[in-house]
């Protein structure tokens, strides 16, 4: 039996009727969120009820009650926002650059934890990435060059710098979600515009693999002009729009294939029929 996930099923059967409305737990770290002094009070005598009829003990040398911030999974919390522990920052920033595969993979690990708080993340990293991606047996190739050194004091600059924090969604507020990608990544933005200005809630990138960035295919299409139009000489500006934005995945696509209507059943009903809303 494995401790660590029995633990935390044990934690969310006796917790898990309050979690994400005012208790999350991970394994013995357990915080409660409150909107009111008086309901904070509430919450921790039914966690503290409940802790006790299971015969489970709490140090109160290590908790901490009725704050304004704190730290929680090297997370810093408040009412306001997330952001990064300090602490956890300044040991990252204090760290020399590596000398060995086993470095720069602890590294690596150690500013993955803060990837949802930088835009960008994947392409920044991926010069670490080409040097970390080998296995134990290929260690002694590890090399570390320039490429890497600027994208190691680049993570540390905007560790120093950059506004590190993500805030909390307004759920009355609509989401926009904004994506992009590269020949090396793909990234997107979660945020939303409020009346008090634009609030990041999440940033995700990764980089993409070698068969991901080598993936070609062909398009079948039941519209023949589109056969060759990548080699047309086009003069409406909402085509040479629509061109623009698929100039990135032009060197993937193989072939434009024309395939008749009547022979293309499948992708024209799923295109006229949709389930009632």
């Amino acid at each position: 039996m494995n401790g660590p996930p029995t633990f935390q099923r044990t934690m969310h059967n006796l917790l898990g009727y309050g979690r994400w409305d005012y208790v999350m737990v991970y394994l013995d770290d357990i915080l409660i969120f409150s909107r009111s002094f008086n309901e904070h009070k509430q919450h921790l005598n039914e966690i503290l009820s409940i802790l006790a009829k299971a015969n489970f003990q709490v140090n109160p040398d290590k908790c901490s009650i009725a704050v304004q911030e704190i730290d929680f999974l090297s997370h810093t919390i408040n009412e306001r926002c997330i952001k990064p522990n300090g602490d956890k920052i300044k040991a990252i920033v204090d760290l020399p650059a590596p000398n060995t595969l086993k470095e720069a993979n602890e590294f690596l690990g150690k500013i993955n934890w803060y990837r949802k708080f930088i835009p960008n993340f994947a392409r920044i990293a991926a010069p670490l990435h080409k040097v970390t991606n080998k296995t134990k047996h290929h260690r002694h190739e590890f090399k570390w060059g320039p490429d890497q050194q600027q994208s190691f004091d680049k993570f540390k600059r905007l560790l120093t710098t950059y506004p590190l924090f993500l805030e909390y969604p307004y759920l009355s507020t609509p989401f926009v979600l904004t994506t992009d990608a590269s020949d090396i990544g793909i990234g997107e933005i979660l945020r939303q515009d409020t009346p008090h200005g634009t609030k990041i809630n999440y940033f995700k990138s990764r980089v993409l693999d070698d068969t991901e960035r080598d993936s070609s295919f062909v398009v079948e299409t039941d519209h023949k002009p589109l056969e060759n139009f990548h080699n047309k000489q086009i003069s409406n500006k909402r085509v040479m729009n629509w061109l623009f934005k698929l100039q990135d995945l032009l060197p993937q696509i193989i072939a434009v294939k024309h395939r008749a209507g009547a022979t293309n059943a499948a992708a024209d009903y799923i295109s006229r029929h949709f389930p009632p809303s």
